[in-house]
């Protein structure tokens, strides 16, 4: 029996939803983007007459399409796109649903690029090993090619006679009577209108764990006092995910991993909620959070990814909490357990957002290239930076360019958070360094710690001179795990590890942890 499989795609999603500076337009691009496939194809099925249970792939153990009664079954959902699956009749339902689906999204997502890909296949190739990869690979190459051949008019576009908007620089058509009174485009106030909605759906999906709390609606909400303003965006990426759903050999065992590595990521954050709501009143004696406020907020979370902003010295903390519960995860066989990587980029509120999200997209994938370049195991890497503003471009030149002195270069990073590790890019290691220049017996002053920081910029001889001066005055380095004599030059052949760890001691809640109450 042939069936006409149906793959639906989505372009430029982060674009969409972080090309913002306003929160509740990123919470409402996001809250429209986990909409386009279950709830607009489902209106999309109900305007042609079609009866279709969008979680139902979720939940069944076997393809129904097959099946002489059913017309049409969901594939499956996820990673960005929806494969369909719909009977070769004279209905031509393929079609039909791919115009109806596209008209709903120019009317409620206006902005979003859809993609489609039509493919007729043998109804038994969807259980059968050797012919569904090739099957589905091809379905993707036509997805491919037309992307390459269209690329659709979403917006209305820019004339000279109309009106900009402020937020995202398209036609201002709509006037925003609600909240700042201007004419804003479509695509901005789409996003708008959806951040209370975006809001209940957060709050209902943890309701169990928030207890009295409530997640912030605004960047400037997440804790930040007068000297401290600053946020974290982290975005955190499954590793392997391409790799694990390659090796998918039928469409069921794509349905099991996509479920599975959904829950895992929402676990991972249950757990880390969990965590923040026990330890609150301890968090916030550090913190200027309004009655009940979290210092965090998640925009996307979907698949095996996830990205969430909070108060500028606690997002590597909770990047770490997260990946390390994420690690305890399981999908599929016995030991088949989940790692990431992250990217937290540290910026002031008003930085703009959309460049703050990058660059914690950058991060991500410094961290991942790390990961593959020396290491064998299942382990998951963080890599971080501070925009202090005025630098730009890509994090590699960022790093060439104002992170590189005649010894070296002063970033380590990135760093293994969890994994068998005993050699210097442990993360823990780089914290317990921390804690050593912190400690009581052996506290290094601030303005010793700042001068520090300024001699590793300096030629080498200077470093160790400093050091010296300072073992006088009963002041040491931290040992670094394989390198011996880093303490006496402050180096590790051509990096140094410690730039790491004095910007870092600004950014990550030590003496917070240390008091017992926040583990």
């Amino acid at each position: 029996m042939e069936i006409n499989a149906v793959l639906l795609d989505v372009a430029a999603i982060q674009q969409y939803v972080f090309g913002s500076n306003k929160l509740k337009e990123n919470l409402g691009a996001s809250y429209l983007v986990e909409n386009i496939f279950e709830k607009n194809l489902k209106t999309a099925f109900e305007n042609m007459g079609l009866q279709c249970d969008i979680s139902d792939w979720k939940r069944t153990t076997r393809v129904k399409i097959c099946d002489p009664d059913v017309e049409v079954e969901i594939g499956y959902i996820g990673g960005g796109n929806a494969l369909l699956f719909f009977k070769d009749n004279d209905h031509d339902y393929a079609v039909k649903l791919a115009k109806e689906w596209t008209k709903i999204l120019l009317i409620e997502t206006p902005g979003l690029v859809p993609s489609i890909a039509i493919k007729k296949m043998e109804c038994s190739a969807l259980s059968d090993e050797n012919r569904f990869q090739l099957e589905t690979g091809e379905l993707f190459r036509i997805l491919r090619e037309n992307k390459n051949k269209f690329q659709p008019q979403t917006i209305l576009p820019r004339h000279g006679i109309t009106a900009e908007c402020s937020h995202t620089g398209l036609s201002a058509e709509c006037y925003d009577k609600y909240d700042e009174k201007i004419y804003i485009s479509s695509v901005a106030m789409s996003k708008k209108n959806r951040a209370d909605d975006a809001n209940t759906k957060l709050h209902n999906k943890f309701s169990d764990i928030l207890e009295d709390k409530i997640f912030p609606m605004e960047l400037n909400e997440l804790g930040q006092h007068e000297g401290d303003n600053h946020i974290s965006i982290v975005h955190i990426d499954g590793n392997n995910m391409g790799m694990k759903f390659r090796s998918c050999k039928t469409l069921q065992q794509i349905r099991d991993l996509s479920e599975s590595v959904r829950k895992a990521t929402e676990n991972s954050f249950s757990f880390l909620l969990g965590h923040i709501v026990k330890n609150y009143n301890h968090f916030n004696e550090k913190l200027n959070l309004a009655d009940n406020t979290l210092p965090i907020r998640p925009i996307i979370m979907g698949g095996d990814d996830i990205t969430f902003i909070s108060h500028g010295k606690f997002g590597i903390y909770f990047a770490k909490i997260f990946m390390e519960q994420f690690t305890r995860e399981k999908v599929g066989g016995k030991n088949n357990y989940l790692s990431a990587c992250a990217g937290v980029a540290i910026t002031g509120t008003k930085y703009p957002f959309y460049r703050g999200y990058q660059l914690s997209e950058d991060l991500c994938k410094q961290a991942k290239k790390k990961a593959h370049e020396e290491d064998k195991l299942n382990s998951s890497w963080l890599d971080f930076h501070i925009a202090y503003g005025g630098f730009s471009g890509s994090i590699e030149d960022i790093r060439k360019n104002n992170y590189t002195t005649p010894g070296g270069n002063l970033c380590l990073r990135p760093y293994r958070v969890t994994g068998e590790c005993t050699d210097h890019r442990n993360f823990n290691d780089c914290l317990n360094g921390i804690k050593y220049l912190i400690d009581n017996e052996n506290e290094w002053p601030r303005s010793k710690l700042k001068e520090l920081r300024e001699v590793l910029t300096l030629q080498t001889p200077a470093v160790k001179m400093f050091i010296k001066e300072m073992e006088f005055r009963g002041r040491s380095l931290p040992d670094i795990a394989g390198y011996k004599d880093a303490k006496n030059t402050g180096w590790l052949e051509h990096t140094t590890p410690y730039f790491d760890m004095l910007e870092l001691m600004e950014y990550y809640p030590i003496k917070c942890i240390n008091s017992g109450r926040g583990n």
